[in-house]
């Protein structure tokens, strides 16, 4: 019965607006623990949350996760990611993405680039490809393209702009759907991080999230956050820093009518 109830709610999703045929995307692992306000997160130790972050520096790394939307099997969500500096000031970046049931998957590869454009200034783009395969119904593919900037106008505050899908490209008889990300983030010590973002799509209401991550040591990061909607959710989790760069991060966000979504990710980095 559970099942029946989630996947009715989706397809009235579906049917309510042309932007609404892609599946919710659920965020990585550390994302959705801090309730997706993480577009002005000055650092990838959470993975890649803005195209900008690739000309901080960091030298390479590799994000695996893995989310089960609301505890069901037959809804699976994945999510790949790699990047690599090109010089000190620009770096490059890959995502790959999967969700699916059995009735609809899509899949969504995007090309990334970052570079340092000021002393605290940095901006950065991508491209990709998403696909989507309806059972009956076959499948189509369009280009997807976005924007994004991140700066540091003040010593422990960060803000950010992401743009996605400027332009509105056609995928069969769908529109790919037009976000706009406004962030900021309060490095108020090196142990607490404060986070903020609007999230606006053309074609639903204004998200509010926020999310606090606190570090008590070198090895442990704790997360919370919250977002805004049809359906308020709140997400928790926790991030463990092992030897060799490695990190491993569970979290899941809960929904008060379909319940927990549980999720994790394992990541290396070489800073």
């Amino acid at each position: 019965m559970r099942l029946i109830f989630t996947l009715t709610l989706f397809c009235c999703g579906v049917l309510h607006t042309t932007a609404q045929v892609f599946m919710r995307p659920f965020d990585n692992t550390p994302t959705l623990s801090l309730g997706g306000a993480t577009v002005a997160y000055p650092g990838l130790a959470n993975g890649l949350t803005n195209e900008g972050q690739l000309g901080l520096g960091e030298k390479r790394g590799v994000y695996a996760s893995s989310a089960i939307p609301y505890g069901i099997s037959g809804w699976q969500v994945a999510q790949l990611q790699a990047f690599s500096r090109l010089d000190k000031q620009s770096g490059i970046g890959l995502d790959a993405h999967y969700a699916g049931i059995e009735a609809l998957q899509e899949q969504r590869f995007r090309l990334l680039y970052g570079r340092r454009l000021g002393e605290k200034f940095y901006l950065g783009g991508n491209i990709g490809l998403t696909r989507i395969a309806a059972q009956e119904y076959g499948s189509t593919s369009g280009i997807t393209a976005g924007i994004s900037l991140l700066t540091q106008p003040l010593p422990k505050i960060w803000l950010a702009a992401s743009l996605q899908n400027p332009i509105q490209q056609k995928l069969g008889d769908y529109e790919t759907p037009t976000l706009l990300r406004i962030g900021a983030t309060w490095h108020a010590s090196p142990l607490l991080y404060l986070l903020g973002e609007v999230e606006k799509d053309l074609d639903r209401t204004a998200q509010i999230k926020g999310g606090i991550e606190y570090r008590p040591t070198e090895v442990l990061a704790l997360r919370i956050g919250a977002r805004s909607g049809s359906a308020a959710r709140i997400g928790f989790g926790a991030g463990l820093h092992l030897k060799n760069g490695l990190t491993l991060d569970v979290g899941s966000e809960w929904h008060p009518s379909l319940g927990l979504t549980p999720s994790a990710m394992i990541s290396w980095r070489k800073l």
